[in-house]
């Protein structure tokens, strides 16, 4: 451990050209600690603060675990069902009517009426068709042809995420944004906003403290958020400045510390859960794209996305290793460099910020950071160090 305690006070005391400040955390199901290490200040500032555990993080698409979170809680309170198309033309009915791109990046575009109804399990997945117009050039070709730039990351979400979709519902795999869709599902269907229904169903249940929140966190917590930087042409950190959604978005707009994203990480592998039944847990880590599926052909070629977002816990595995959880991606495969890697289920922020949680050998944890862009070199190799230690660790332990 304390070869690996180094390695990361090296990258943080370089503040030039380092990274500004990591949170790692990582505990076994009876929520023992693993590795726990905090490193480096909360910004650029020469009297910055450490950064700790209760530093305040961009979560980013971290967010979307929780989102499926609360997803799961009210499918199995019987408000919906996972496979119900009728619940999303009564509810989201804005996701009845859009037409499908088809024509290719940088060609004239074309549209054709779709055929498939969306359900919520497809919206969990990234599988209804619904992509993100900050990424995918056919999106950003009809923004403008709208007069319009694109919105994800700053818009209302019923603006910004109101696109065509850029493949027929259940027959493909593309990152976009869904779970922004889950979030207004559960505020139609509950009548409450999304944040307050987190609070009471979520956050209070594990015992998440106020460190979280959404987009006024940042002003109500002025100095306690860690500062969000990326590298100049020279390669040293400088400030990144962040457009906020207009709204508390499920897809990536959550605010929140390290140790309080562990209370909800643990509970996923605890003996005894309080957020989700066993039955809902179950589908959370199950495998959701059939083999030979047209899903699971686009996500396996889609690559590149999940391993900037999730580092090395899937850069180095076969694509045909991957599937999707109701969560993030599901490793299918034990890894050669990190042991018993079947059964994790993982996924990423735009921050390099990652979470991970296993329920077969009981262990779960994070890596936070806030440095932009997603897929940083020394990012990466600071994460690759990391999870090599907690599945050292695991190894070790026999966790179960």
């Amino acid at each position: 451990m304390e070869d690996f305690d180094a390695l990361v006070e090296s990258y943080t005391s370089d503040r030039e050209t380092g990274i500004l400040g990591v949170v790692l955390l990582a505990v076994d199901h009876d929520a023992k600690s693993l590795y726990s290490k905090a490193s480096g200040h909360t910004s650029l500032s020469s009297d910055a603060n450490p950064i700790s555990e209760t530093s305040i993080f961009r979560l980013a698409s971290c967010t979307k675990l929780i989102t499926s979170i609360a997803a799961l809680q009210l499918a199995a309170q019987g408000k919906f069902g996972l496979d119900d198309s009728s619940i999303i033309e009564k509810h989201l009915p804005e996701l009845c009517t859009q037409e499908i791109v088809t024509s290719a990046p940088g060609q004239p575009l074309t549209f054709k009426p779709r055929t498939n109804p969306i359900t919520l399990r497809q919206l969990l997945t990234h599988t209804s068709g619904i992509g993100y117009d900050i990424t995918d050039p056919r999106l950003q070709a009809w923004r403008k042809s709208c007069g319009e730039t694109p919105k994800a990351l700053s818009g209302p979400i019923l603006e910004a995420f109101s696109t065509p979709l850029v493949f027929e519902p259940g027959e493909g795999w593309g990152y976009g944004g869904g779970l922004d869709w889950v979030t207004v599902l559960i505020e139609r269907v509950t009548g409450k906003n999304y944040g307050e229904w987190l609070r009471e169903n979520v956050f209070d249940v594990v015992g998440v403290d106020a460190r979280v929140g959404f987009v006024k966190m940042e002003v109500e917590k002025e100095g306690e958020v860690v500062m969000t930087t990326t590298r100049n042409k020279e390669s040293k950190l400088v400030e990144h400045k962040v457009g906020q959604m207009k709204g508390e978005g499920g897809g990536g707009g959550l605010f929140a510390s390290p140790s309080n994203c562990m209370r909800i990480l643990q509970d996923l592998i605890s003996d005894y859960p309080k957020l989700l039944p066993k039955e809902m847990l179950d589908e959370l880590f199950k495998p959701q794209l059939p083999v030979g599926s047209p899903s699971l052909k686009g996500l396996h070629t889609s690559a590149p996305i999940f391993a900037a977002m999730t580092g090395p816990l899937t850069a180095s595995l076969k694509s045909t290793s991957l599937n999707h959880g109701l969560g993030g991606i599901l490793i299918t495969e034990d890894s050669e460099g990190l042991g018993k890697t079947k059964g994790t289920l993982s996924w990423g922020g735009a921050f390099n910020c990652v979470w991970f949680a296993n329920r077969e050998v009981g262990v779960a944890g994070c890596y936070m950071s806030a440095m932009y862009p997603p897929g940083d070199v020394k990012s990466g190799e600071l994460m690759s160090g990391f999870m090599r230690e907690v599945w050292r660790k695991v190894g070790e332990r026999e966790l179960r």
